[in-house]
């Protein structure tokens, strides 16, 4: 299955929010580990498509006095969802290693 970068952000996100994680809470983690902000749009869109592909499941969590006694959406990393990412973050590696050199070089060059 492709997935988009954004999917693969997001998935990657959730890993690291130990395999789950609220909308805020992803949208602010691939902020400061990015420095890419993601409109709440953008991520309720790409977290909808990576449910309909089995890459994550979702459920409406407890309410808590923080929000005012609203409850939120978590998601949850799946094991399809984790496969799928780290076939990616695999394949990226292998594509990358030995590169740093070249790219500095090629970054420090002017047209």
């Amino acid at each position: 299955m492709a997935l988009g970068e954004l999917e693969q952000m997001v998935l990657l996100t959730l890993a690291r929010l130990d395999g789950e994680g609220h909308g805020a809470a992803i949208a602010t983690e691939l902020e400061e580990r990015t420095g890419r902000r993601v409109s709440p749009g953008a991520l309720y869109t790409v977290l909808d498509r990576l449910q309909e592909k089995a890459c994550v499941e979702a459920w409406i969590g407890d309410s808590t006095p923080e929000r005012g006694g609203r409850r939120r959406k978590v998601y949850r990393l799946l094991p399809a969802g984790a496969r799928e990412v780290r076939e990616w973050y695999t394949g990226i590696r292998e594509l990358a290693a030995g590169t740093r050199t070249r790219l500095e070089r090629l970054a420090e060059e002017t047209p």
